[in-house]
């Protein structure tokens, strides 16, 4: 029984990841009158650095499914352009740290503001009824997402 639960959750897993970039993916290519000119990946790790703050670049290469070298060139380019800095990490000094930038917290808060427009005339689309039950199985995969993550 658990394994036929696992094949159908393997396969619900890949639809519902295709549909997702099918609606959601393109906006983070949509940014209107964006101060930078960062590729898709680039507003990912942005996005993410944010909400973690001080990553260690493994992470970050792990969230944004990015190989060491295109890691490393991705970071450079951000850090050339101000949004990012590199730092020791004070309990590790063999360790390097990942933050934003006083211009880099600046350009987040503004593409936040631009992926909220942009998802919010894609669920328009829905009812109010259909949006409550979106959020709550997204509350319900976030929860499980987390303890996959804890048990790694």
């Amino acid at each position: 029984m658990k394994e036929e639960r696992i094949k159908e959750t393997v396969r619900l897993q890949f639809e519902m990841i295709n549909l997702f970039h099918k609606n959601f993916a393109r906006i983070f290519h949509q940014t209107g009158n964006s101060p930078y000119n960062l590729n898709k990946n680039q507003n990912r790790a942005i996005m993410i650095i944010g909400a973690i703050d001080n990553i260690m670049p493994t992470t970050l290469g792990k969230c944004l499914d990015l190989q060491k070298g295109s890691l490393t060139s991705m970071i450079d380019a951000l850090e050339r352009d101000g949004l990012v800095c590199r730092k020791g990490d004070p309990d590790d000094r063999r360790k390097t740290l990942i933050s934003l930038t006083e211009k880099g917290r600046a350009y987040r808060e503004w593409f936040m503001g631009e992926l909220e427009k942009n998802v919010s005339k894609i669920l328009r689309r829905l009812d109010e009824e259909d949006i409550f039950v979106y959020q709550e199985s997204l509350k319900t995969t976030l929860a499980m997402l987390k303890k996959l993550d804890e048990v790694a």
